[in-house]
This record gives structure tokens, sequence and C-alpha cells, in this order.
């Protein structure tokens, strides 16, 4: 008589089963631990396989990126070297690069900074302060409007002074 397990009710704890589950376990587990390196290794080659992929697929893009480039540049140099067959073409080549209203329009924007009521003070201290940091008599005397002369001697006032 068995308790349903297949051990014999007497020898419960004798460890004797009445029949061998363990080789069918052990078979089962293998079974189990092959069947996951198979899959493993399915996982690995479908992974290098898309690596691979990847990687043709940036290089032929790459190729062609470059060949693009290429033939742009080509086709920019003749277009500059070539003569213009008429004014219209002349005045597209002219505003090349150019964009926005400049490209439109061809006159310019931007206005010439109008400084006929600017004034520049002529500071001895900060004359000297340039000087100090290596600005030239002659840069000094363009930046203030004035004669290196005078530069010249603002510096020697300043030196008397301090």
């Amino acid at each position: 008589m068995t308790d349903g397990w297949g051990w014999p009710k007497s020898d419960r704890l004798a460890g004797t089963p009445l029949f061998e589950t363990s080789d069918r376990a052990a078979r089962r587990a293998e079974d189990r631990d092959r069947r996951a390196q198979e899959r493993l290794a399915a996982a690995e080659q479908r992974s290098e396989s898309r690596i691979a992929q990847r990687d043709a697929l940036t290089q032929e893009r790459e190729r062609a990126r470059e060949a693009r480039r290429i033939e742009e540049s080509a086709r920019h140099e003749a277009r500059l070297n070539a003569p213009p067959t008429n004014d219209v073409e002349a005045l597209k080549i002219s505003k090349r690069r150019r964009s926005g209203a400049l490209a439109r329009s061809g006159e310019e924007t931007k206005k010439e900074r109008d400084t006929r009521g600017y004034t520049t003070i002529v500071d001895p201290k900060r004359i000297r302060t340039l000087a100090d940091r290596g600005a030239s008599p002659s840069a000094l005397a363009g930046a203030f409007g004035i004669s290196v002369e005078e530069v010249e001697a603002a510096l020697l006032e300043t030196a008397s002074e301090g």
C-alpha cells in the first residue's frame, strides 16, 4: 500500500520509493537547461545579425552621403566656373549663399551706424590702463581719436601722478 506519492506507508521515513521519479525529473531538468541554452544562442545570433545589418546600412548611408557631397561640390564648382549665359544667371551666381531680404532684393538692410553724435572722453587713467595691458600708442591714438603725441603726453602725465 502506498501513500499516493509513491512511498510505502510503512517506509515513509526509510526513503525508498516504490518507483524512481528522480530519473524523470533529472531528464526534464536537463531538457529544460538545453532548451534555455538553445534559446539564448538563437537570441545572440539574432542580435549579432541585426548589428551586422545596422552596420552595413550605416556604411551604405555614409557612402551615399559622401557621393552626394562630392557630386554637389562638383556641381557647385562647375556652376561658379562656367561663364554666365545671361544677366539673370549672373545675378543668381552673385547672390549665391545669401538669405532672406538680401537674396530677394539685393540690397543691404543694415545701415551704417550714425556715430556723429558720439564723443569719446579722453581719460588719461584709461589710456594708462590700456597701455599697461599692451596697447600701443598708435592704437590708443586711433581709438581715442587723438594724436600719438597727445597719448604720450597723457601717459607721462599719469606716470608722474602715480
